[in-house]
């Protein structure tokens, strides 16, 4: 069974999206001394709900006119219009602890680079969250590009994770992986 089944009148809400993104901060589990990164934070959705608990929220987005949404007012967010690969591959990392891509990490074109940068430079017991599409969900990326959860999870355990939380979203899934140094 999974934890949110979509009906048509529900799919793509944001009643349907805030039932979702309240689990996530629940496994996420965030605190005032954390910081993040929102790699492909797409309309600030989720990095407004993210500064809520935290005191550093960095906002990546390509797509600079994503950020005219009202969801990044929040003073805690900072915003970039870059490309995620160039920017993350030459940043000091070390002070965020936590990192999340929501239906991103399937575009990036760096992952390994990225992963092995997150593994060197994140603090011992840092989180990398995903929310990515499942193979089989009818509508998304090419299915070439995506990952089951094990893909993933096998992935990026390579680096130096382990999953912590996992959440079935029905068409989607979130899970949360844990660096151990």
């Amino acid at each position: 069974m999974h934890l949110f089944h979509n009906n048509e009148n529900q799919h793509g809400s944001i009643q349907h999206k805030a039932k979702i993104a309240d689990a996530i901060m629940e496994k996420m589990n965030l605190t005032p001394a954390d910081s993040l990164i929102d790699v492909g934070s797409g309309d600030g959705y989720y990095s407004s709900k993210f500064a809520e608990h935290c005191e550093k929220v960095l906002a990546i987005e390509l797509f600079s006119a994503s950020f005219d949404s009202a969801f990044y007012k929040n003073p805690n967010i900072t915003t970039l219009d870059v490309d995620a690969c160039k920017w993350i591959l030459n940043a000091d990392l070390r002070a965020f602890t936590h990192i999340f891509f929501s239906n991103s990490f399937h575009d990036i074109q760096c992952q390994n680079k990225m992963l092995l940068l997150f593994a060197q430079q994140l603090p011992n017991g840092a989180h990398l969250n995903l929310i990515e599409f499942k193979p089989d969900t009818p509508f998304g990326p090419p299915r070439h590009i995506r990952f089951s959860k094990e893909e993933l999870k096998s992935t990026i355990e390579a680096y130096g994770f382990k999953e912590d939380a996992y959440i079935d979203l029905n068409t989607h899934y979130f899970v949360s992986l844990k660096l151990v140094k």
